[in-house]
């Protein structure tokens, strides 16, 4: 007599179909919650950018990034050094990590920071960047 076999087969491509569905409501619901609690959300995003540097990298995560990519266009001289900025950020929940098609591990903003309107984005993270501008220039 052979091996018992269970009477429930389970394949990876219906476990990865149920697993995008859930990611894609967890999304959705993030998303709802973003528009619902914009000016929370901003709130909380201005706790947490407490640096230029992490307005540097929030900027750059608008689009994925790696970290070599974002180590080498904020100049940092290593990883652990980008991590000591990065890191607050990811725990903050306004920087996902996310492996991209080719396996990189990238960085990227999180779905509920994208929901903030797109103004209040661009005028949280520009913000910065004109008021180091005004107070270095010379009277």
């Amino acid at each position: 007599m052979g091996p018992k076999r269970n009477a429930l087969e389970v394949k990876s491509g219906s476990i990865e179909a149920e697993l995008i569905e859930i990611k894609e409501r967890l999304g959705s619901l993030e998303t709802i919650a973003g528009l619902a609690n914009s000016r929370e959300v901003l709130d909380h995003a201005r706790k947490h950018l407490t640096s230029e540097q992490r307005f540097a990298i929030m900027r750059l995560c608008e689009t994925p990034q790696t970290k070599e990519q974002l180590k080498n266009a904020l100049n940092y001289n290593s990883i652990p050094a980008l991590d000591n900025h990065l890191k607050p950020l990811r725990e903050a929940d306004l920087i996902h990590q996310r492996t991209n098609d080719e396996g990189l591990l990238t960085f990227e903003w999180s779905k509920l920071f994208k929901s903030v309107p797109r103004s209040s984005r661009s005028s949280l993270l520009l913000g910065t960047q004109n008021a180091t501008k005004a107070k270095n220039r010379k009277p």
